[in-house]
């Protein structure tokens, strides 16, 4: 499983670039060439000194491509038939996730949990939403309700590790959460990153 950044975010980013692309333009010329340049022997590329990588919540991915005004009007018109359409739920959880409309994609996460309590995106995807909206210890809640039925399930055990961390201070949590993560899956990509991390800690 791949772990992605939130859309809305990448989003942003391209926007800015396409709008700075357009603007402050100039029609002078480029610099010449120095009379006298640097040997390339002697040309040196700049290195900032090296920052430790941030860890970054591992999100469910979403399909970008597939989201349009049709498929959210056709998974509104499921819920309104079937109340308890899991897939749909979770596609309008998305669907509002993606423009930052937090307490509504809580809304479908939640209702999606409720109807299929074992569905594990559900609550991955909830457990996000909760930390936007700056609540740790109902997205640490949705993580242990996983980890219950699936003790080393390894998203849960990344984000959970992250959050205590970031949000609750809790180092000897995260020690705990990201140790068992590399016991239990030591060649998964998400136990690569916290093994750089637990030696800072």
């Amino acid at each position: 499983m791949k772990k992605v950044f939130t859309v809305f975010s990448l989003s942003l980013v391209y926007l800015s670039a396409v709008v700075l692309s357009g603007c402050g333009q100039s029609s002078a010329p480029p610099p010449a060439a120095p009379v006298n340049p640097t040997p390339q022997s002697l040309q040196q590329p700049y290195a900032p000194p090296q920052q430790p990588q941030q860890l970054s919540l591992y999100m469910v991915p979403l399909d970008q491509a597939g989201f349009s005004m049709e498929k959210i009007q056709a998974d509104k018109k499921k819920v309104e038939l079937e109340p308890n359409n899991v897939p749909a739920l979770i596609g309008l959880g998305d669907a509002n996730f993606m423009i930052q409309r937090f307490e509504k994609s809580q809304e479908y996460y939640e209702r999606a949990v409720k109807a299929d309590p074992k569905n594990i995106n559900a609550r991955l995807s909830l457990s996000n939403t909760y930390i936007f909206m700056q609540k740790p210890d109902e997205a640490i809640k949705q993580l242990d309700q996983i980890l219950a039925v699936q003790k080393d399930h390894p998203e849960s055990l990344f984000n959970k590790g992250l959050i205590l961390l970031q949000s609750k201070r809790d180092t000897a949590g995260a020690k705990q959460s990201w140790t068992q993560l590399i016991g239990a899956h030591p060649d998964h990509p998400l136990a690569q990153e916290v093994k750089a991390e637990l030696g800072r800690l």
